[in-house]
């Protein structure tokens, strides 16, 4: 049941359909939503949900891109083939007033490294919509602004916020810190 992909390629619908809802499936229970959740957020019914998880109907491109809207994800996410690159090497920024993206683009996560001088200044690097927020201090210190409240944090320190607005930094000293942002988990 193989049918000609792009380049000569033979495509297993079935297998494909498999692993496309298997990877639907793993991305709705990493998001603690249940079937009826994802439907009511994608406008998808759960029966047909259910029998794309199982790998039984092939969804459109649109509703793809609706449950996949859903999800926080993008439709490469999910289609992306398992043989594609899953390692990526980045750099940090060895340049004060840096900032390098390091996380995968397949990932939900963004994480940025920002190097800075003293007396340096900005806004949160990472995406905060929708999103919790890590961060990390490599080295030095830096003073963040969560909403109204700043913590000033050292070589070493951590600091996890699951709810805010926004949030700006300024450094004291020159330091490197690692940003991550993930999405917020829905009940």
């Amino acid at each position: 049941m193989g049918n000609e992909g792009g380049a000569g390629i033979a495509v297993d619908e079935k297998s494909l359909a498999v692993r496309v809802g298997g990877r639907l499936r793993g991305l709705r229970q990493d998001r603690g939503l249940t079937l009826a959740a994802l439907s009511r957020e994608c406008g998808v019914s759960v029966s047909y949900l259910s029998a794309v998880e199982k790998g039984v109907n092939h969804p459109s491109l649109h509703t793809l891109a609706a449950i996949t809207e859903a999800l926080g994800v993008s439709i490469r996410d999910v289609v992306a083939e398992e043989g594609q690159e899953t390692i990526r090497l980045s750099a940090i920024p060895r340049q004060p007033s840096e900032a390098a993206e390091v996380s995968h683009p397949l990932l939900t996560l963004r994480a940025f490294v920002v190097t800075a001088a003293t007396g340096d200044e900005g806004a949160c690097p990472v995406e905060l919509a929708d999103r919790s927020l890590f961060l990390y201090v490599v080295s030095g210190a830096v003073t963040v602004r969560i909403d109204d409240t700043d913590y000033t944090l050292d070589t070493g320190d951590a600091l996890d916020v699951t709810e805010l607005q926004e949030a700006s930094w300024r450094s004291p000293a020159a330091s490197t810190v690692m940003w991550v942002s993930i999405p917020r988990r829905r009940n």
